[in-house]
């Protein structure tokens, strides 16, 4: 055994006995030739796959833009138009609004309301510099109104606050509202439902 180790050993260190010609070399040479990826290589399949993949970018836009067109004309974004449009609706002023309410009186068919809403009117928005128009597009049991709030700055009620709801075609005052500083009710008052029911269906 240690005889055949000692020869192997001799072999292994015997630069002679080891033989590289050049097939060997050859052999290398095609070896690292097709297992090495070339330049060349990398933008021929860049020149081949680039129109495929602008084509597919080309027609996702096409196609987007064809659904978005499609929902506008179907109506599908009629609601965001809609909000839109309210919200750009041009805000009457304190002048116009004023002169609605008093010509929505006659509109009214009860004596007793119709002089409730003219005292109010008369007694807190005849000077239009103690309130605004808050909102335009308020909520009032599910309908749209106008908004207006104020501030009573006379005698006994001095600082005390006002909130009037009106029909925004008509000008007609639903309903109103007189509050303390503690935002206790004191007086309040709403329109018959009938004369409200008539206002809507004249719209």
């Amino acid at each position: 055994m240690d005889e055949k180790l000692k020869n192997l050993r001799v072999r292994m260190t015997d630069t002679k006995a080891v033989t590289f010609d050049h097939r060997h070399k050859n052999r290398v040479r095609t070896s690292l030739k097709n297992n090495a990826p070339t330049k060349q290589g990398f933008l021929k399949v860049i020149q081949e796959r680039f129109p495929a993949f602008l084509t597919y970018i080309v027609l996702l836009v096409m196609l987007s833009g064809t659904g978005l067109f499609a929902s506008i004309e179907m109506g599908i974004l009629s609601h965001e138009s809609k909000t839109a449009e309210m919200k750009q609706q041009v805000t009457p002023s304190k002048e116009e609004l004023y002169t609605n309410i008093s010509q929505s009186l006659e509109s009214i068919d009860s004596e007793n309301d119709r002089e409730q809403v003219r005292a109010f009117t008369e007694s807190y928005l005849t000077n239009f510099d103690n309130w605004r128009i808050s909102d335009m597009n308020a909520d009032y049991k599910n309908h749209n109104a106008i908004l207006a709030q104020g501030r009573i700055t006379e005698g006994f009620f001095d600082k005390t606050t006002f909130s009037i709801w009106l029909e925004p075609d008509t000008g007609l005052p639903l309903e109103f509202v007189i509050r303390n500083q503690e935002s206790s009710v004191l007086e309040e008052f709403q329109l018959s439902r009938d004369t409200v029911a008539k206002s809507y269906k004249q719209k």
